[in-house]
């Protein structure tokens, strides 16, 4: 029976794309077994475009299908699109003669990339990839295979402006949604943590393509410092820095072509690389810090700044994990000689460069500008929790046959890091000392108070507490400085990093990596450094307010229950309703926790007399400990000002504290009590009524009003009940306050508490078969008990307070 004809085949796939998406998928897969190669040359491009939305399409809902709301759906579909299905047997078929290329749009590549191409700085990724035109300029495509046309297509779907604009799909839990349970099952076979390679291709014996990662190993191989992988294998590693002076002539002697029997080939191992290359392409270089620092972010510029959603961060802390599973799977070699570099198998060298070589640099620009441009809100936790996942490996090992690694239950146990893991904290020292100096910036911005900021705190503190790992980061940035000084937290030191030829080449390569990270032109501060213990110092003094606001907080709530219904019916004493005690509780544990950890980490005293020194400006303040909160004492929470005619002034250290967030004025009413801002609980326009009523009144019987608050017998006291007082002069506010006289104020009455109230007593009235009249005398009877009770209660004048 001859072959279909192309064109009989696309009017089968066009009529198939009309079908239900269950039914879609079974017809799909017969069209594809009776057509032949060519046919599928052609199918393939119309069917990835209308699976993934591209080009405007709607696509199959990847990110929508869930296994709970639609179980049909997303088994059928993940069958089709697994790596053993027929959209990847398609792909694999088409590899066969490897002649067939595919045109994927320039346009859709991420911003960096094509900022390189259009400079003529091609990237390694597109090589061999790129087509030019009669006058020397790059086509607006790319020519790919089918595998890799394929990866492009579904690592795109993820970023895709047109699909992002739907928002986020709330991915809680990654077997339920399709996207998410595809990347696990792509990961877990492309880059599995146990076995000797990706299975090979069932359909026929593939030709070997052409690997960027083959062709630039020894290019760039030796910037990225050395890949780690498991403790038993750290010293073996040929791409440690300790291998970098005499690894270059090793490694242009090196025969990539050739396997061991024992460990996975070349041959296989290609789609392994090519898979981890595009996902980081794709997923981690959205935003290039080299690029940005070229361009730069201006609005008239003409740039891209990408800032994720929160389920593409979620899949990039997914693929950290499992890399880091990935590496730490890699095979112990068996050393002969100290002075010989072994490589083994070529499948073991990919595991360990994996980390170094393609996710390294990317996910640390990816790490910066979300820490520089997130949000301060609680959506933070996710880029918090990727940087610390990533900064962890020692605790991803151990994935199992038919375990997902992603999946594995992380137990958080307070062990010591080890000493073998010293390479790694060298290798990745901005992603423990320059990230950390900026997620103290943003801590310094947040609300302490608030539990969801608390516990982020409390992460990170709890992370870098870790016995040791402070240790280990001192050490490097020793090395980094090429001086050798005894480390302040008493961990025995690794010699080949205190040795003097061993600290001379360890920071001449971290320099290098540095300049690839950062720039040519980064100046590295370090961890430990003086201006950085100023702001844990800092960070410690907000901690202790944080924790008595939250105190004072605690004991509203306790006041408030333990009063009467009847005084908490007329309170005006406004507190957070959305804390429950557990969450207060929880609040002050994850305060003192990080304030302990912190002093750990940076070896800090308890002493409270210490206090911070910063030699900025002419003028520094210090606190002067004492029983009672005295001018001294108020200046140390403010920023550093002297005085003027008009007020306090702002000195060039007070300026520098206010705009880094290391102090703050406190916010205190300065003018007319009834002019405060109208609050988020109160009617407007009702409270402009009323103050012009107020006003009014006021104006017109000042004299009685006066009159009546210096009074004391009982009626006076009765009437005081209904009168603002006079506002006191704070002695937390150095310039002076007007002196406001006792007045009526009616804007409680535009609180729509008090206008509940209000509407509840008149509908009562109303079913009761009363009138106005009777709704009036109800009203002036409670405030008349009101006032009594008041001056009964109190047998000096006490006026309410505003």
């Amino acid at each position: 029976m001859a072959a279909p004809s192309p064109s009989h085949s696309l009017a089968r796939i066009h009529g198939a794309l009309q079908l239900p998406l269950y039914d879609r998928c079974k017809e799909i897969k017969y069209i594809i077994e009776e057509s032949s190669i060519k046919d599928l040359h052609s199918l393939l491009p119309m069917l990835l475009e209308n699976i993934f939305g591209f080009n405007n399409t709607q696509g199959w809902g990847l990110k929508t299908i869930s296994a709970s709301w639609q179980p049909y759906d997303f088994v059928a579909l993940r069958d089709f699109l697994s790596p053993n299905g027929p959209v990847m047997q398609t792909v694999y078929r088409l590899l066969v003669e490897n002649i067939y290329r595919f045109e994927f749009p320039l346009k859709c590549l991420p911003w960096p990339s094509r900022c390189l191409i259009d400079e003529g700085a091609i990237p390694v990724l597109y090589m061999n990839k790129l087509q030019f035109l009669t006058n020397g300029q790059a086509a607006d495509y790319i020519l790919l295979n089918a595998f890799e046309y394929y990866l492009f297509h579904f690592s795109y779907y993820l970023v895709n402006a047109q699909h992002l604009r739907a928002g986020s799909y709330n991915w809680n839990t990654p077997t339920d949604a399709l996207y998410i349970a595809l990347v696990e099952e792509y990961m877990n076979y492309f880059l599995p943590a146990e076995g000797t390679g990706v299975p090979p291709i069932r359909t026929a014996s593939t030709p070997l393509p052409s690997s960027p990662i083959n062709s630039s190993k020894a290019s760039y191989s030796s910037f990225q410092g050395s890949p780690f992988g498991s403790p038993k294998s750290r010293e073996a590693s040929p791409f440690s820095l300790r291998s970098f002076m005499r690894s270059g002539s090793q490694q242009q002697q090196q025969t990539p072509t050739t396997v061991e029997q024992s460990g996975g080939n070349q041959q296989e191992t290609w789609r392994s690389e090519t898979f981890l290359q595009i996902v980081a392409e794709m997923w981690l270089n959205q935003n290039s810090l080299e690029t940005a620092q070229r361009y730069g972010f201006s609005p008239g510029s003409n740039t891209e700044n990408v800032l994720p959603c929160q389920d593409h961060v979620k899949v990039i802390r997914m693929l950290v994990k499992h890399v880091h599973y990935f590496t730490n799977s890699v095979r112990p070699e068996n050393i002969s000689s100290l002075h010989q570099c072994h490589y083994g198998s070529y499948w073991d060298g990919f595991k360990r460069s994996a980390m170094s070589q393609e996710i390294q640099k990317k996910l640390y620009s990816f790490l910066k500008h979300s820490f520089l441009r997130w949000p301060l809100d609680y959506s933070f936790r996710l880029v918090l929790e990727t940087w610390l996942s990533y900064v962890q490996p020692w605790r991803y090992f151990g994935g199992k046959d038919g375990e997902s690694p992603t999946h594995k239950q992380e137990t958080v146990q307070d062990r010591a890091v080890d000493a073998v893991w010293q390479q790694f904290v060298t290798d990745n020292l901005l992603f423990f000392t320059v990230l950390f100096q900026l997620f103290l910036p943003r801590v310094f911005r947040t609300d302490l108070s608030h539990p969801r900021n608390t516990y982020m705190l409390f992460r990170v503190c709890k992370v870098f507490s870790q016995m040791g790992l402070n240790t280990l980061i001192e050490q490097a940035e020793c090395a980094l400085t090429d001086v050798h000084y005894p480390l302040r937290h008493g961990y025995s030191p690794n010699k080949s990093f205190t040795h003097p030829a061993g600290r001379s080449s360890t920071a001449a390569v971290l320099r290098i990596q540095f300049a690839e990270l950062e720039g040519p032109g980064f100046q590295y501060q370090p961890l430990f450094s003086l201006e950085c213990e100023n702001m844990i110092e800092q960070l410690l003094e907000d901690i202790q307010k944080a924790k008595a606001e939250n105190q004072a907080v605690a004991a509203a709530r306790s006041t408030s229950e333990n009063q009467s219904w009847w005084a908490w019916l007329f309170s005006d004493a406004y507190y957070n309703d959305d804390l429950s005690p557990s969450e207060i509780k929880k609040t002050d544990t994850h305060l003192r926790q990080s304030e302990v950890y912190l002093r750990t980490i940076f070896n800090i005293k308890t002493d409270p007399a210490r206090r911070k020194q910063v030699a900025w400006g002419p003028s520094s303040a210090t606190s002067t400990p004492g029983p009672a909160p005295g001018p001294a004492a108020i200046s140390s929470t403010l920023p550093d000002c002297i005085p003027g005619e008009n007020g306090p002034q702002l000195t060039p250290l007070g300026r520098y504290q206010l705009m880094n967030g290391l102090r703050r004025f406190d916010i205190t009413l300065r003018g007319n009590p009834d002019l405060q801002p109208i609050r988020s609980f109160e009617c407007a326009p009702l409270v402009r009524l009323l103050h012009a009523f107020s006003t009014a009144l006021n104006k017109k019987h000042h004299a009685a009003i006066a009159q009546v608050s210096e009074r004391e017998d009982f009626v006076a006291r009765v009437l005081q009940q209904f009168l603002c007082c006079p506002v006191a002069r704070s002695h937390a506010v150095p310039a002076p306050l007007v002196r406001w006289q006792p007045r009526i104020s009616l804007r409680f009455a535009a609180s729509y508490r008090n206008m509940a109230y209000a509407a509840v007593l008149g509908a009562a009235v109303y079913a009761s078969g009363h009138g106005l009249f009777v709704f009036v005398l109800l009203l002036f009877l409670m405030a008349l008990s009101y006032g009594a009770i008041g001056a009964v209660s109190t047998r000096s004048p006490r006026h309410k307070q505003q």
